[in-house]
């Protein structure tokens, strides 16, 4: 840059424009002001190219990053969102059918109660998160984020919402595994095609069996009423990374 500026002016000493200045005629010190003016700008000129050449590459590498956040979150919406709360109501309605076969105020047939069992206690739903890009964003460092208010939603999703949720679900497993499994299995035959009259007496006045069902009941709505709050988040952050996405 500096070269071009320096032939520009030796063009212009050539044609008489600018007469090569001398110590005798008092110009010397003009000339070598000239001269610094062009280092000079020279020098802001290329540090301007090289803030904009690490802007694009800051960009670039945050686009990267948004990318994987959006994939991730996509993820978790559809496999752990949708599906889980789809889980949930139908547990809730086999539950509810329960409840009413233990209150003797609904009368159900064998093999539909088994239905009701194996939907309602065969399974506890675990919620299992996209987290990695999230975290190598924090070791290598958040900033990289330029847009504060998507910045603060991002930490707030992964680092306050998710552990939360993250947190009740294990709760939420740890108390089928360790206090409903085993009343179930100890008192129950779910191998049978039908369950025996010894089992649905079991079913219906095992006052262990009822009220770690009922206990999971009321817990298992805590966790996915937090699901339900915390969803549109995702939702809502999702279309945030379009929009900043979308500003390139």
């Amino acid at each position: 840059m500096i070269k071009l500026f320096r032939k520009i002016r030796f063009k212009l000493i050539t044609k008489n424009k600018t007469k090569k200045p001398t110590l005798q005629s008092g110009k010397y010190f003009k000339y070598a002001f000239g001269e610094i003016i062009l280092v000079v700008i020279g020098i802001l000129i290329a540090l301007q190219i090289n803030n904009w050449n690490e802007s694009r590459k800051q960009r670039e590498k945050e686009i990267v990053i948004l990318l994987a956040l959006k994939k991730g979150l996509e993820s978790d919406l559809k496999t752990e969102f949708v599906e889980g709360i789809i889980f949930f109501n139908e547990s809730k309605v086999a539950l509810e059918n329960l409840s009413g076969f233990y209150n003797n105020t609904k009368t159900i047939p064998n093999d539909s109660l088994r239905k009701y069992i194996r939907r309602s206690l065969g399974g506890e739903w675990d919620f299992i998160f996209n987290t990695a890009t999230f975290e190598n964003l924090k070791a290598s460092g958040i900033d990289v984020i330029s847009n504060d208010s998507l910045r603060s939603k991002i930490s707030s999703l992964y680092s306050d919402k998710y552990p939360e949720l993250k947190g009740r679900s294990n709760r939420v497993l740890r108390f089928y595994e360790n206090q409903v499994c085993p009343i179930l299995f100890d008192n129950i035959n779910l191998f049978d095609s039908i369950f025996s009259k010894n089992d649905l007496d079991n079913l219906k006045n095992n006052r262990q069996l009822t009220n770690r069902t009922k206990a999971l009941s009321a817990t298992r709505a805590g966790l996915f009423s937090l699901a339900n709050n915390i969803k549109p988040k995702v939702e809502s952050l999702i279309n945030d990374i379009d929009t900043e996405l979308e500003r390139n």
